[in-house]
C-alpha cells in the first residue's frame, strides 16, 4: 500500500520537473511514510511513497528497476497471490510482491493481469520500448487520476500529487454538481476539468507517442460452482500474510463480524477494533462489537468519542480530503484508522458485502417497490408522514424520513428509483444551491447501469458507482492519511463474480437480506448478530452543526461575504439550508451542509491548484 505519480512527455520539449520532486514526494508522503524516492529516464519520471507491509528491506523500494536502470514500476497495492506466481519468475531477489508483479508484466505484459488477486495501481515504464503502461484494478480498490495533453501525460494516486506535476486546473462545474447531488463525485470526472479517474479494470498505453485507454477486465457471466464459504474463507487467509502486525475492523455488523470470526480461526491472537460514541447511545454500536469480540474471543479495542475529541480531530480531517467527499462517515474511518494505527498496520474490513448481497436499506425498499403497482399508496403516505419532522438523529424521525423517501420513489421508474435511493439532494435542490446550471445529465451515470442485461441492475449501479466512488475512496483515502493498509476480503474477484451471478433470492426475499451470508456463517456468530436491525456507519451530524461547528459554519464555511465573493453558490439558497438544518424539522439537510463545508475546506486548501478565466 503506498502512493504513486509520474509523468511522461510526449514531445521534445520536455520540461524538467526537478523544481517540483520535493512537493510532489511531499504530497504522497501520508500515503507512505516509510521511504519516498522518484527515478528519471529520459522522458519520464517515476514517484513512489512507500508504506512497508511485505519484504521490509530496502530491496524491495521503488521505482523497481531492472539492473540496467532501463525499466522502472511504481505500484500502490497488493498482490495476494504472489507466492503462487513466484514459480513462473526466475532470479527472485527480494522476498516481497513488488518484484513478481515487475518480472510478470516485463515478461507477459498486458496479459499477466488476469493472474493477479489483489487490488492495485500502477505504472510499468519501458526506456527501450518507449512504451508506458499505467493499470487500475478490477474495481477500483485502489486509485489513480490522470491528465493528458499534447506535450504529457501525468498520474497520480491523489489529486495534489498530480496537480503539482501539471499546474492549477479549471473546477469542472458539471462535477460539482453531481458532487452535491451524491455527497461525492462518480465516474470518470473529477473536480478539475481535464483531470481524470481511470476507471476500475481499465489501462493506459502509450506506445510510439499513441495513447489508449482500454479495458482489462469485465466480470464474467458465468455459474460458480464454489461456496461462499470456502471462498470467503480463503480470501481472508491470504489477506493475513503480511510481515507486519495485521487486525479487523470490527463495528458489530454482520460483514465485519465474519470477516473477524474467520481471521481468528487463522491467527489465534487476532487484534478487532471498533469506534463508537461516548456521549450520544443512539449511534453507538460498540456492544454488538464487544459481543462479537467477546464470542470469538478476539483481542478487542474500542474507541469511545466524546464530543470534545470531534474538535480536536476535525480540522485534520477536513485537511485531508484530496477532493471533495462529503459521505460524513469518513470521519468514523478517520478517526477509527488513527487509532487503529497504533496497534498494527494492516487491517480487514467487511467493506463490498452490502453492494455484492443486497444488504443497504434501499435493496429492502426497491424489493417492497416492486410490490406496490397502486398509485394511491403515495398520496396516503404523504398524508400520514408529512406532517412529522424527519430527521437521521434518532430512531423514529428516521423512519419517518424513510418513508418521506419510499413514497416519492415507489411509483417511478427503476433507473429513476435507484437514483432517489442513491442521492442526498434532488435536482431543484441542487439548482437551488448553485448559481450555475449543469448542463450535463446526472442520470447518464445510473441509466448506463441500469442498461447492462448480465446481471441485477442494482447490483451492478452499486458495484460501478457506490463501492466504487463512495464506500472504496472513503476507506482508502482515510486510512492511507495515517499509513493504514485496509484489505477487503468481500472484493476477492472470486467473490465478486460468484456473488454477482446468484440469482436475487439468494442474496434479498420476504425473509430478509445478505441470505447466503446467513446461511453459511450462522454457526460462527452470536444470534444476536443475525437477529439485529440494519444501521450505517452514521455519526452525530446534526447536533455537531447545530452546536459544536455552529460558530466555524456562521463565521468561516458558509460566511455571507465568503460565499457572494466566490460566485459559486446563490447566498439565498445558502441561507434557506441553513435555516432548516437549525430547525426542528432537518430532514437531510444536514448532510447537505455538510457537503458545503467539505467544499468549502477543500476550496480554500486547493485556491492555488484553481485556475479561473478572469
Amino acid at each position: 500500500m503506498c502512493g504513486i505519480a509520474g509523468i511522461y512527455f510526449l514531445t521534445d520539449k520536455s520540461s524538467s520537473v526537478e523544481t517540483v520532486k520535493k512537493k510532489v514526494n511531499g504530497a504522497l508522503k501520508h500515503r507512505g511514510p516509510d521511504n519516498q524516492s522518484d527515478h528519471s529516464f529520459k522522458n519520464c519520471t517515476l514517484f513512489h511513497a512507500r508504506l512497508t507491509i511485505l519484504d521490509l528491506s530496502s530491496d524491495s523500494n521503488q521505482p523497481f528497476l531492472d539492473p540496467k536502470q532501463q525499466k522502472g514500476l511504481v505500484y500502490n497495492g497488493e498482490i495476494f497471490n504472489y507466492k503462487d506466481l513466484q514459480p513462473e519468475i526466475s532470479n527472485l531477489k527480494t522476498k516481497g510482491d513488488v518484484e513478481v508483479l515487475f518480472k510478470l508484466f516485463e515478461k507477459e505484459n498486458i496479459n499477466c493481469l488476469d493472474k493477479l488477486n489483489g487490488f492495485f495501481a500502477f505504472a510499468f515504464f519501458d526506456s527501450q520500448k518507449d512504451e508506458l503502461h499505467i493499470v487500475r484494478d478490477r474495481f477500483g480498490v485502489k486509485p489513480l487520476y490522470y491528465f493528458i495533453d499534447n506535450e504529457k501525460i501525468a498520474f497520480a494516486s491523489e489529486l495534489k500529487a498530480l496537480l503539482e506535476l501539471i499546474g492549477p486546473q479549471e473546477l469542472d462545474h458539471n462535477a460539482l454538481h453531481a458532487y452535491f447531488r451524491l455527497n461525492y463525485i462518480s465516474g470518470k470526472q473529477t473536480i478539475f476539468k481535464n483531470v481524470f479517474r481511470l476507471m476500475p479494470g481499465e489501462f493506459i498505453s502509450v506506445k510510439k507517442k499513441e495513447i489508449k485507454i482500454e479495458r482489462w477486465y469485465k466480470i464474467p457471466v458465468e455459474k460458480k460452482n464454489n461456496t461462499i464459504k470456502e471462498l470467503l474463507t480463503d480470501a481472508v487467509k491470504i489477506r493475513l500474510h503480511a510481515d507486519v502486525p495485521v487486525g479487523c475492523f470490527l463495528s458489530g455488523g454482520l460483514d465485519s463480524s465474519i470477516i473477524s470470526a474467520l481471521a481468528k480461526q487463522e491467527h489465534n491472537n487476532i487484534h478487532t477494533f471498533s469506534i463508537g460514541f461516548a456521549d450520544e447511545p443512539y449511534f453507538d454500536e460498540t456492544e454488538f462489537a464487544e459481543l462479537v469480540a467477546k464470542h470469538i474471543n478476539s483481542s478487542h479495542h474500542t474507541f469511545k468519542l466524546k464530543n470534545t475529541d470531534l474538535l480536536e480531530n476535525i480540522t485534520p480531517f477536513l485537511e485531508s480530503i484530496d477532493e471533495p467527499f462529503a459521505d460524513s462517515s469518513a470521519f468514523n474511518v478517520y478517526v477509527l484508522s488513527k487509532y487503529t494505527k497504533q496497534h498494527v498496520k494492516v487491517a480487514l474490513s467487511g467493506d463490498g458485502a452490502d453492494e455484492l448481497f443486497m444488504g443497504y436499506n434501499k435493496h429492502k425498499a426497491e424489493l417492497l417497490s416492486r410490490k406496490f403497482s397502486s398509485k394511491a399508496l403515495s398520496p396516503l403516505v404523504n398524508k400520514m408522514v408529512n406532517v412529522l419532522p424527519d430527521s437521521r438523529n434518532k430512531k423514529f424521525s428516521n423512519k419517518i424520513r424513510q418513508l418521506k423517501r419510499f413514497s416519492k420513489s415507489v411509483n417511478l421508474e427503476p433507473d429513476e428509483r435507484y437514483i432517489n435511493w442513491a442521492c442526498i439532494s434532488s435536482e431543484k435542490e441542487v439548482n437551488n444551491l448553485m448559481l450555475g446550471k449543469s448542463d450535463h445529465s446526472f442520470n447518464d451515470l445510473f441509466n448506463e447501469a441500469f442498461q447492462q442485461k448480465d446481471f441485477n441492475p442494482v447490483n451492478y449501479a452499486d458495484l460501478k458507482i457506490v463501492l466504487a466512488d463512495d464506500m472504496l475512496v472513503k476507506a482508502d483515502r482515510m486510512s492511507m492519511q495515517h499509513g493504514l493498509e485496509i484489505r477487503n476480503p468481500f472484493l476477492d474477484y472470486r467473490i465478486v463474480e460468484f456473488a454477482m451471478n446468484l440469482p436475487e433470492n439468494k442474496k434479498i426475499s420476504n425473509q430478509g437480506q445478505k441470505l447466503i451470508l446467513k446461511e453459511s456463517f450462522r454457526d460462527l456468530l452470536p444470534t444476536r448478530i443475525f437477529t439485529r436491525e440494519k444501521k450505517g456507519f452514521e455519526l452525530p451530524l446534526w447536533k455537531w452543526l447545530k452546536h459544536e461547528l455552529k460558530s466555524d459554519i456562521e463565521k468561516k464555511w458558509l460566511n455571507e461575504k465568503i460565499i457572494k465573493e466566490q460566485k459559486i453558490f446563490n447566498y439565498e439558497g445558502v441561507q434557506k439550508l441553513k435555516q432548516k438544518l437549525y430547525s426542528d424539522n432537518p430532514g437531510d439537510s444536514p448532510a447537505q451542509v455538510w457537503a458545503l463545508i467539505v467544499f468549502q475546506n477543500w476550496y480554500t486548501n486547493f485556491k492555488d491548484f484553481i485556475r479561473t478565466n478572469s
